[in-house]
């Protein structure tokens, strides 16, 4: 009898159990006018930002009609939990049924299932791309005795900037993490907190500015430290003089694809608080429930929406640096996300002698890309504890912080660059950039030598190009467009520290470049002074 029951009432079951799933909009009506009052849906931090790095102002800034999403959570069954005004939609729970249901609404455009079994032959929805002031430099000198922390600050060469006045001033950094336990009271952060640097926060999964409220977590505590930490002459993070928000996207208490949803939201509150930088030592690949589950295939930087999201994120003017992952020692073994965008700088671990840590992750993605980009110490790094006393721990989760920080810094040094300019910068400064691999990247970080390399960024100013000049396009896949003129005259590339990657004799108007990483280069034709620079794609 127990067998029929049984028998009986699981297809009921398997239909009426609670699915997640994003409900996209159709297309944002709005009057072109709109975007020229960008102070209206951004502050004046964001408008400077994406000016300064030549970033448009497009629909995706604009708000969600608040309508529109009441409308759906009013009587239909569903469950809010989050929105994105990247992609035009909101995350919600409910049943798969009342879910589906709501594309009858003529402003919604489709729906997509978590559980990816229940979206047919359709793949995750992909939208398009965007391509895409001066800050002052932090005059006062400062030399600080580092203690604890000298091992991971020396190991990346961060000095040099730090003596040079660079600690993170006027720069913005986000924390997107899982919970920031004692951060208001921890006396290592007393400096920050009485100089005005902890901006704020929102707990995502809560909804309340509280962000100190949540006890359940302090993995975002240990996270900060890595960069605005400090205790005179005993721990000095890698930004001290940065300006953090704050962000609990994560929700300890259970593993859900609705955290890459309230990262995205926090990222876009992050984007039009005219934050910098982003850290998040977060990495997705299984779930508590086996229906959401991604596979190493899916690890490409594109399956994922938090993958998605920090592409926008790159695109929007903002540096996204992620932790690598731990799966080193697993099955999984290879990044997770979001450190398989291509857009991600991620961020692998070393231990104090340089050795890679064996629980950092390995690439290359899924799609074949190296990765991580470079490595910091993530085995035996000082940080703070809940208590605000000073220990180690293991995790690329702090070798992405110690990184993001000095990566503020180096910003900091040359304000006019573009985001890509600066992670490309690192890269070419690190400790293997000619023979990068799958293990460590192009290698351990030296931002001394990103600093006072004998080309940086500040050397060349990159233009559009008209007819008539050396380039036809600075932006390259596989050729590079010369101007006819130059048939016949020898044509070099460098990479940002000066090095030649190749010496060509340009036998046409166009110069197979395929075989170059991504990346920012410098062209030159030997017989002109002028250089100018281009991105690979």
């Amino acid at each position: 009898m127990f067998r029929i029951i049984f028998f009986l009432f699981i297809t009921s079951f398997v239909f009426s159990q609670e699915e997640q799933a994003w409900v996209f909009f159709t297309p944002k009506a709005f009057e072109s006018s709109m975007l020229e009052t960008p102070a209206d849906f951004l502050t004046t931090k964001a408008v400077v930002r994406k000016e300064r790095h030549g970033i448009a102002i497009d629909e995706r800034d604009l708000p969600l009609d608040e309508a529109n999403i009441n409308t759906l959570i009013t009587g239909t069954g569903v469950t809010y939990i989050t929105q994105s005004k990247w992609f035009n939609g909101i995350y919600v729970k409910g049943l798969e049924s009342s879910i589906r249901a709501l594309t009858s609404f003529d402003f919604v455009d489709s729906v997509f299932f978590m559980d990816r079994s229940l979206n047919g032959n359709s793949g995750a929805k992909k939208l398009k791309s965007n391509k895409g002031n001066n800050i002052d430099k932090f005059a006062q000198e400062s030399t600080f005795n580092y203690g604890n922390t000298s091992v991971q600050i020396n190991q990346i060469n961060l000095p040099p900037l730090h003596n040079a006045g660079f600690s993170g001033e006027g720069m913005t950094i986000a924390v997107l993490d899982s919970g920031f336990e004692n951060v208001d009271i921890i006396q290592g952060f007393q400096r920050a907190r009485t100089n005005g640097k902890i901006l704020g926060g929102y707990d995502f999964p809560n909804r309340t500015d509280a962000i100190f409220e949540y006890k359940n977590s302090d993995h975002g505590t240990s996270v900060l430290s890595c960069m605005a930490g400090f205790v005179e002459d005993q721990f000095v993070g890698t930004a001290p003089d940065a300006s953090y928000y704050l962000f609990r996207t994560e929700i300890a208490e259970r593993e859900s694809p609705e955290e890459e949803a309230l990262w995205i939201a926090a990222a876009e509150r992050a984007d039009s608080l005219g934050v910098d930088v982003l850290n998040t030592s977060l990495g997705y690949t299984t779930f508590d429930e086996a229906k959401y589950n991604y596979s190493p295939s899916d690890m490409n930087g594109q399956t994922t929406f938090i993958s998605q999201g920090v592409n926008i994120a790159l695109k929007k003017g903002m540096i996204p640096v992620t932790s690598a992952g731990n799966t080193g020692n697993d099955s999984w073994r290879i990044v997770s996300a979001p450190a398989d965008s291509p857009a991600a700088f991620s961020i692998g671990a070393v231990n104090s002698s340089g050795t890679k840590a064996s629980f950092s992750a390995f690439g290359p993605t899924a799609d074949n890309r190296i990765k991580p980009d470079v490595v910091a110490m993530g085995q035996g790094t000082t940080v703070f504890n809940d208590q605000g006393i000073i220990n180690t721990s293991n995790g690329t989760s702090f070798s992405g912080p110690i990184v993001a920080g000095a990566v503020a810094c180096l910003w900091q040094a040359f304000p006019n660059a573009t985001p890509q300019e600066i992670m490309d910068l690192v890269r070419s400064s690190a400790s293997q950039f000619n023979s990068p691999d799958n293990n460590l990247g192009y290698g351990i970080a030296d931002f001394g030598a990103a600093y006072n390399g004998s080309l940086s960024v500040e050397d060349f100013t990159q233009v559009e190009i008209q007819e008539g000049q050396d380039l036809i396009s600075t932006l390259v896949d596989v050729y590079l467009q010369i101007n006819e003129r130059l048939i016949g005259s020898v044509i070099n590339v460098f990479d940002l520290q000066g090095r030649l990657v190749f010496e060509t004799e340009a036998l046409s108007s166009r110069i197979e470049v395929e075989a170059l990483q991504e990346g920012v280069y410098i062209f030159q034709n030997s017989s002109n002074d002028k250089a100018t620079l281009f991105i690979k794609n």
